[in-house]
């Protein structure tokens, strides 16, 4: 499986960021190569973060935060959302986490409790 979350910093390294949409960069690890990749999100604030991560052939978004468009874009693009938890962590800390079924899915119906105004 991949994984992906949204970075502040062009590091493999970067602790995952608070915001989704306005993410500079998203992490993407590879379960199957156990590697980690980081890409530029070329139109911050948009749904064009989808085409990228699709592209990318990621399965699962771990991420503290998730709006209305979010959510929808998500539920599209066939791409599930879990929340990964407020704390400041690493993509690696937090894909071990979700293999534990630590992290609850963001759906439609509930991600106004993981939707924060920043």
């Amino acid at each position: 499986m991949k994984y992906a979350a949204p970075f502040k910093m062009n590091k493999e390294d970067s602790a995952i960021t608070k915001v989704f949409g306005k993410a500079k960069y998203f992490g993407i690890y590879d379960d199957a190569t156990n590697k980690i990749k980081v890409i530029e999100n070329l139109e911050p604030g948009g749904p064009a973060i989808f085409n990228q991560l699709l592209a990318e052939g990621v399965d699962v978004i771990l991420t503290p935060h998730a709006g209305p468009g979010a959510v929808n874009a998500s539920m599209r693009f066939g791409i599930k959302m879990y929340y990964c938890g407020e704390e400041r962590k690493l993509l690696l800390e937090a894909v071990k986490e979700f293999q534990e079924g630590k992290y609850p899915e963001i759906t439609a119906q509930n991600f106004m409790q993981y939707h924060q105004h920043s």
